[in-house]
């Protein structure tokens, strides 16, 4: 292995690991509508939390208004409902949007909720160009593996890339996007597949941009990462280590990369949700920790650690404040971040870091004589590879067929339901007529421009998520597609 903070960065971004830089400890959040969300924001960070991360809900992420009669069933369940400028500003009410890094899950509707948070710093005094923190914005991911999507892929991929624009242009604190291996890894993916899944995002982003007229790094710097964390500590640790080793060699000798920033691979890690059971819930504990543990060994920038109970419901309050103490532990009660590179030396990391290469470099090379990954999505290879892997057997899951859960764990989890907020419910909101400001949006999307600075104006008008998206899908020609959200 390298040495830390030095080229391939496979030991780690910093000369001096978590010792001189902790990891950012944010728990994804979002329920209910705008006030709730920001109640379960403060909870957060008034007991620790150092980044927020705010989880939409389907009709948000799919361009549905609350009263739209598609949402019904959805709004608020599984994140925070958004229609407007100023449901937005009432998430962060309180919290100073230039004084905390806000991660934002959202990807078909990302150039609208990008257009809202600049309206809403704008107006809360704010500049944008102070604002910190990361759009996910991942739509070959989207088309790839989680199929919540708005527009076609070609468009999708169109609107991703302006997001990216803008932010390189005007936002230079803002990650405008999080490119991704792990919903593919969430979908049935090896951890090699997942590993070259992200670097083939990451450079076929790039190569959009240059296409566009940018260089390697004027864009790459400001390109981040989420990966998931699954249970085995060290092949996962070793994973980590691979992606950096790869990205970097990558970007500096198959793009002329010189901005060691642009060889930096940057990853937020989420535990696996998947790894999760129903059965026996409190046992999640101890699955969130042990991953937890193997993002940490790996060198990880930001860490979110899923909830107990996240396998039936949104996260109850004493679940996500288990969640948030499973961070503070490791990094001020354990040694973890006491050494640079605890790993470091490792027999069997090095050998599991060359294998996970050796496969991901296969993977790579796979994709690439297909025509790259925008061909490949088209033709549907890749996901036909994810879904073969997906029958594989996940293994023994301690607690699922021979236990029953017990009265305690019963009572607990119905507990928990009591603090969420009702959800699914349509949600009235007065929409606002803008026609004007619409009109715009259309048009930047027909004659093909950065949709942006239309977007930005419309949301200022008070223009609704889905106003915004049907005024995009009239400029390209076709309405925007609205799956069903239990399929989606």
């Amino acid at each position: 292995m390298g040495e830390p903070g030095r080229f391939p960065y496979d030991a780690g971004l910093h000369p001096g690991g978590y010792t001189t830089r902790h990891w950012t400890i944010r728990q994804l959040a979002g329920l209910g509508d705008a006030s709730d969300t920001n109640a379960r924001f403060r909870y957060l960070l008034d007991r620790g939390e150092t980044g927020l991360s705010l989880a939409f809900d389907l009709p948000t992420q799919m361009g549905l208004d609350p009263d739209d009669p598609a949402a019904a069933g959805e709004v608020g369940r599984a994140g925070a409902s958004i229609a407007t400028v100023d449901d937005f500003a009432a998430v962060f009410e309180g919290i100073p949007l230039d004084h905390i890094s806000v991660s934002f899950t959202i990807n078909a509707t990302a150039p609208m909720i990008l257009a809202m948070w600049i309206v809403a710093a704008q107006e809360s005094g704010v500049d944008p160009a102070a604002l910190r923190g990361t759009l996910q914005n991942e739509m070959l991911k989207e088309h790839l593996a989680r199929h919540a999507v708005v527009f076609d892929l070609d468009h999708s991929f169109r609107f991703s890339l302006d997001v990216i624009e803008h932010c390189v242009r005007h936002l230079p604190k803002v990650n405008p996007i999080s490119i991704s291996g792990g919903h593919a890894r969430e979908a049935g993916a090896t951890r090699p597949l997942e590993v070259a899944l992200a670097i083939a995002d990451a450079e076929q982003y790039l190569d959009g941009m240059i296409a566009r007229g940018f260089t390697v790094d004027e864009v790459a710097a400001q390109f981040s990462f989420i990966f998931g964390s699954h249970l085995e500590i060290l092949a996962e640790a070793a994973k980590f280590r691979a992606a950096r080793r790869i990205y970097a060699t990558r970007m500096r000798d198959r793009y002329g990369a010189r901005d060691a920033k642009s060889m930096k691979l940057r990853a937020q890690v989420n535990t696996f949700g998947s790894a999760l059971a129903v059965q026996e819930p409190l046992n999640n504990i101890a699955r969130t920790t042990v991953q937890a543990i193997s993002a940490v060994l790996g060198g990880v920038q930001s860490l979110h650690v899923c909830s107990f109970d996240e396998a039936v419901q949104t996260p109850g309050e004493l679940a996500a404040r288990i969640a948030l103490r499973i961070q503070q532990i490791l990094l001020h009660e354990t040694d973890l971040a006491r050494h640079v590179d605890p790993l470091g030396g490792s027999a069997v990391l090095e050998r599991l870091v060359d294998e996970v290469e050796a496969e991901a470099l296969s993977w790579l090379d796979r994709i690439e004589q297909r025509g790259g990954l925008l061909a490949a999505l088209r033709g549907g290879w890749l996901s036909g590879e994810i879904d073969d892997m997906a029958f594989h057997d996940r293994g023994p899951v301690v607690g699922v067929a021979d236990a029953a859960e017990s009265e305690h764990e019963r009572a607990l989890l119905r507990e928990q339901r009591k603090s969420g907020v009702a959800a699914g419910r349509r949600r009235p909101f007065s929409r606002v007529e803008c026609p004007d400001q619409l009109a715009a949006v259309s048009a930047a999307a027909e004659a093909g421009h950065n949709v942006l600075p239309a977007l930005v104006e419309a949301a200022r008008a008070r223009a609704s998520i889905q106003q915004m998206c049907t005024a995009v899908a009239r400029g390209i020609g076709h309405p925007a597609g609205q799956a069903s959200p239990a399929h989606a």
